[in-house]
């Protein structure tokens, strides 16, 4: 048995579900967990989504979030476009928030055509003396003041759209976390936003195969970083065949292991599976890509995704593609042909004797970019044409010159 060392998801992937059902749900399960677990998973999504532009001052916010009687508190220290999160409570703060827990965890989790929008109190606590007569006559201490509090308020701005329904475009995304799926080598991300689309708002996992960043530990992840943020909703793996302990967030997780390896790969899918999407963005070989279709393909729901990216290296021999023979066996193209005719297999005469094969009765779908395809799952039942069509042309009863 492979060993896959993955952590539990804990909160929130109960979080996760329980946002998409009733709001009786989500008041049972926020209290179950506990208001402090919860916050914690309420701040590390803030994290991830809190978009700051570069600020030249400090800003401090005290974040209060309550739950019937109770209520927790953690402090933002935003300095440039960090964030630091500190439990409890302070009154060194320029600004208060305040949320009610339930109605956050729908805001950030729940399916985006459900949610209303956030509710939310913010005051001001603090005092300085930049308000006083004295500051008021002096223009230069004005200006002071006024620039403190416009830096203040796009900090506040980041926080609060942080908590709001994310809609960012996924180019935008792919460029915001270095990924190559956009524009530097790839048109990818017009093309998934086409086919991901209605899985946005749904409680997805998601697989990628390749991290990136080859052997360096903490480098790589720039593309799970995206679906993380892509998918409000979803769980994230990234397989790679190096360790990769550095690249972590809170609805992401990176798994070690060979893409070439059938036993692990059938264990990875029965463990962490099924899998909603799962996006080949590994090695590349040719013979890697059919391992890894033949033995995941199987753990994707009905209704989900398999994607096949960079399928260039289909014409490259050093990857153990062929320029020449373009029906090769042995390239991932040739396999991505055969199950075209697999979707059609209901057309073949029952004489062949053949038994349809796995993907034969679950590839419903095949879309084919530049250097990309995108396999529909689902159940292949469609009829073939009534056996009381003919098989062959009736050329003797249609006049082609008419």
């Amino acid at each position: 048995m492979h060993d896959i060392m993955v952590k539990p998801w804990g909160a929130v992937e109960q979080l996760l579900l329980a946002a998409g059902s009733s709001p009786e749900r989500l008041t049972a399960t926020v209290q179950q967990i506990g208001l402090e677990p919860t916050v914690d998973v309420i701040v590390d999504e803030l994290l991830v989504r809190c978009d700051l532009p570069p600020l030249d001052l400090v800003c401090r916010f005290q974040l209060e979030v309550v739950c019937g009687a109770e209520r927790a508190g953690r402090v933002l220290t935003i300095d440039g476009d960090k964030v630091r999160v500190e439990p409890g409570w302070s009154d060194a703060v320029q600004a208060r928030i305040r949320f009610i827990a339930v109605d956050l965890v729908e805001s950030l989790f729940g399916p985006a055509e459900r949610r209303e929008p956030t509710q939310r109190e913010v005051t001001y606590p603090w005092s300085d003396t930049s308000m006083d007569q004295t500051v008021l006559n002096d223009m230069a201490a004005m200006r002071a003041a006024s620039r403190r509090w416009q830096q203040m308020t796009v900090a506040m701005h980041a926080v609060l759209i942080a908590c709001e329904t994310d809609q960012t475009d996924l180019g935008g995304l792919s460029t915001r976390f270095g990924s190559d799926k956009w524009a530097n080598f790839h048109w990818y991300t017009r093309h998934y936003d086409r086919h991901f689309a209605r899985l946005r708002s749904k409680p997805i996992r998601l697989l990628e195969i390749g991290i990136g960043g080859y052997q360096d530990e903490d480098t790589g992840g720039a593309s799970l970083c995206m679906w993380q943020r892509y998918f409000p909703r979803g769980l994230v793996y990234g397989l790679d065949i190096f360790p990769k302990p550095g690249v972590r967030g809170p609805r992401m997780r990176a798994v070690q292991g060979d893409q070439s390896d059938p036993k692990f790969l059938d264990e990875l899918g029965r463990r962490l599976g099924p899998f909603d999407i799962v996006i080949d963005d590994g090695s590349h070989i040719n013979d890697h890509v059919k391992t890894s279709f033949g033995n995941l393909f199987p753990h994707v729901r009905p209704g989900g995704l398999y994607v096949i990216e960079d399928l260039q290296t289909a014409y490259w021999p050093g990857y153990g593609g062929d320029d020449q023979d373009l029906v090769n066996a042995d390239t991932s193209i040739r396999m991505l042909k055969a199950l075209v005719d697999g979707l059609n297999h209901q057309e073949l005469p029952t004489s062949h004797g053949k038994v349809p094969s796995y993907t034969d009765q679950h590839v419903v779908g095949l879309h084919f970019y530049h250097n990309l395809a995108v396999i529909e799952k689902g159940f292949n039942t469609e009829d073939g044409a009534p056996s009381f069509i003919p098989r062959h042309y009736l050329s003797e009863s249609i006049d082609l010159k008419k």
